[in-house]
């Protein structure tokens, strides 16, 4: 069982922290009322208390104040190294509650007035932030916030669209592409891709083709075709879709993204017999050195959209060549288990024969000659699997093959 013990960290929260935070949120509240309850006493004084002494008046304030002042001094308590600080904060806030107390009532009205401006204004930008934007002004605060959020110009644009003024929502795409630093080029792409879209949906063909033309000048053009294929295959639109992706694997024949996508669209539209021509088309015009990986993904495609028999052959073939490649055997593991599910087969038959395939490439896999590291990796996806879909029985094997390999490794 040590074998396939695996490393954690340990993470503990610590309570007491969480304790001094409840403390000092509930003396912030009594340092704010003992304020509040000392501005109302100030506020009430009456005049008719001129002819008292005014000596004894000041000092019987100043007692007053200090007690008060010592409140929010532990109300406002953040860590233990501000204690010093917030010692003398406290008696620079009881010279000058002091000296409020000594001001005229003119001069509180005006500061009172202020502050409930302030809080306004606070109120107002808190709301704002909080809520969803509901007009154009709300959008125009919001770029001028976030010049560079594609995010926030497209949703400007959607806006426009929901009141069916296409004009404006393509005015804002433009002043998106002209605002948006040349720097953030993910962000420029989402809004031509975005305008894109506006053009094939409420535009002509011209207007579309226009855009298409700019795009492809200013962005990087194969990401600008594959977007606009996807486009196509959204609107359901597949002779546009397949055009798109000849032209762009024409243009970009050694890419394997542009082969893998072109061979999706093809086993997505059940023209399969087209799509296993176009492996043998991508093989001839990429790069040895991506043979593999082009290989691997049109078999994971055969498996999730095609014939799973067809991915098998696919990737035994490829297998065959490259035995000692984890990442092939750990995808054919993925693809063959959730075959099972793709193919609505009953994963929990009592007697298995939907994992049969599954068990027996792991049977297979195990008994070939590995190094330590990659075998631990193989016993350990096995072991996970035979414990969501297997019994005791097989995962007690599982582990009995384990232990015959650390013993073989000792003798």
């Amino acid at each position: 069982s040590s074998y396939f013990a695996e490393d954690s960290d340990d993470s503990d929260s610590d309570e007491s922290s969480e304790e001094d935070l409840a403390e000092e949120d509930t003396d912030s509240s009594d340092g704010s009322d003992a304020e509040e309850s000392a501005s109302e006493d100030s506020d009430g004084e009456s005049d008719s208390e001129d002819s008292e002494d005014e000596t004894s008046d000041s000092e019987a304030d100043d007692d007053e104040v200090d007690n008060l002042a010592l409140a929010v001094s532990g109300g406002f308590r953040w860590n233990e190294d501000d204690e010093a600080g917030n010692s003398q904060a406290s008696a620079s806030d009881s010279d000058s509650d002091a000296s409020d107390d000594a001001a005229s009532p003119a001069a509180k009205s005006k500061k009172g007035s202020k502050r409930s401006k302030m809080q306004a204004t606070q109120d107002v930008t808190a709301d704002l932030s909080e809520q969803a934007p509901r007009s154009a002004n709300d959008f125009e605060r919001l770029v001028m916030g976030s010049p560079d959020s594609s995010f926030v110009w497209i949703q400007f644009m959607t806006y426009y669209l929901s009141q069916s003024e296409v004009e404006q929502a393509r005015e804002i795409a433009e002043r998106a592409l002209k605002t948006i630093s040349p720097r953030e080029e993910q962000e420029k792409m989402n809004v031509w891709v975005a305008l894109l879209n506006l053009e094939h949906r409420f535009g002509t063909k011209d207007t579309l083709d226009d855009v298409l033309k700019r795009a492809l000048q200013y962005m990087n053009p194969k990401h600008v075709y594959l977007q606009m294929a996807k486009i196509y295959e959204r609107a359901e639109q597949i002779a546009e879709a397949v055009r798109i992706h000849k032209i762009a694997t024409s243009k970009f024949s050694e890419s394997c993204k542009v082969w893998v996508l072109f061979g999706l669209l093809y086993l997505k539209t059940d023209q399969v017999t087209e799509s296993r021509d176009l492996l043998a088309r991508a093989l001839r015009s990429l790069p040895k050195r991506k043979h593999v990986k082009a290989i691997m993904q049109f078999g994971q495609m055969e498996f999730k959209h095609g014939e799973p028999e067809r991915g098998r052959t696919v990737f035994e073939g490829v297998l065959s060549t490259y035995p000692k490649r984890v990442d092939l055997w750990s995808v054919y593991l993925d693809m063959e288990i959730s075959s099972v599910t793709r193919q609505g087969l009953d994963a929990a038959d009592p007697s298995g024969r939907c994992w049969a395939p599954a068990r027996k490439l792991f049977e297979r896999v195990t008994s070939m000659k590995h190094s330590s590291k990659k075998m631990k990796f193989f016993f350990k996806k096995w072991l996970k699997f035979e414990k969501d879909h297997g019994t005791e029985a097989t995962v007690e094997h599982v582990k009995q093959r384990a232990r015959e390999f650390v013993n073989s490794l000792g003798a």
